[in-house]
């Protein structure tokens, strides 16, 4: 049992809903009843009655309602007062590629709630500007999609590998890939994304011919396009907005997919290494408990 779900339990019972815990906590609602589902496996009870809608506690959960409050207050108590807190304070600088927001709000969200005194300053772009960034020391760290090539003084701490996805309207459901690509206009992201370079190679290699119609650089406007049956596009599995997800068609895109390697990335010689070992810790922590990508070995 992990003091996690403990207070994504209360959050439950103080917003009423899944959906209004998984707002208050920065996390998905699948993230949420997931998280719930391992707290009744572990405490081997059915907290929550399913069968109505939204599902509301039950007799047991309002029971343990109070006692998991109790435990999360103390908890909160004794790490404010955690002599270990105090040494994560002041400012730190990272940096994300806008491909990521599924997997940094929950992991600073958990940091913050360890970690109280200490701020951290965020700043989106994509993965070369980051990486430069870093390497000039105006960084501490950045969470971007694993360049091929890196800088001997920059070290890559590997977080989750995830499939990229060929997306398009559900009307094409049932073609493959390249069937998909072959018969629609294709909409691009931004070509300065590594991700973009790492499809362009990957199209080459396959002779796969797209007939391009735009290019865009943010990822609402890129899934609303393809919403609208303008044409189809690849991203990766993560970035595909769950409240979206029910109106696309997807399929991988190659056999194996191609897959997105997510790293965080720092100096070797780094004077925040202990907070950064941490943040890495975190974010690894995440990935694991995530339902829309799979945490690989570096093997």
């Amino acid at each position: 049992m992990q003091l996690r779900q403990l207070k994504t339990f209360v959050a439950i019972a103080d917003a009423g809903s899944f959906h209004g815990a998984a707002e208050k906590m920065s996390i998905t609602q699948s993230a949420v009843s997931m998280q719930m589902k391992s707290l009744e496996e572990t405490l081997q009870l059915e907290l929550f009655e399913r069968t109505v809608r939204p599902p509301r506690l039950s007799n047991t959960g309002l029971l343990l309602l109070e006692q998991a409050r109790e435990i999360v207050r103390l908890t909160d108590k004794l790490l404010e007062s955690s002599p270990v807190a105090g040494q994560f304070a002041g400012s730190i600088q990272i940096g994300t590629i806008p491909g990521a927001s599924f997997i940094l709000p929950e992991t600073l969200d958990n940091l913050r709630q360890t970690y109280r005194h200490l701020q951290v300053r965020v700043q989106s772009n994509f993965t070369d500007e980051l990486v430069a960034l870093v390497g000039q020391g105006r960084l501490d760290a950045a969470l971007v999609t694993e360049p091929k090539n890196l800088d001997r003084q920059l070290l890559s701490r590997f977080v989750l590998s995830e499939p990229m996805m060929v997306l398009s309207s559900r009307d094409q459901a049932g073609k493959s890939d390249i069937e998909l690509l072959n018969s629609n206009h294709y909409i691009g992201f931004n070509r300065k994304a590594e991700v973009s370079r790492m499809v362009e190679e990957v199209l080459s290699r396959r002779n796969i011919i797209v007939d391009p119609i735009m290019e865009l650089d943010t990822l609402e406007t890129f899934q609303m396009m393809i919403m609208r049956g303008l044409g189809v596009g690849i991203l990766p599995l993560s970035s595909i907005r769950d409240r979206f997800k029910e109106e696309f068609y997807t399929v991988p895109f190659g056999s194996p997919a191609l897959q997105r390697r997510l790293s965080l990335i720092q100096r070797r010689t780094q004077h925040r290494q202990r907070f950064l070992d941490t943040l890495f810790g975190a974010l690894s922590a995440v990935a694991r408990s995530g339902e829309n990508v799979s945490p690989q070995s570096e093997a």
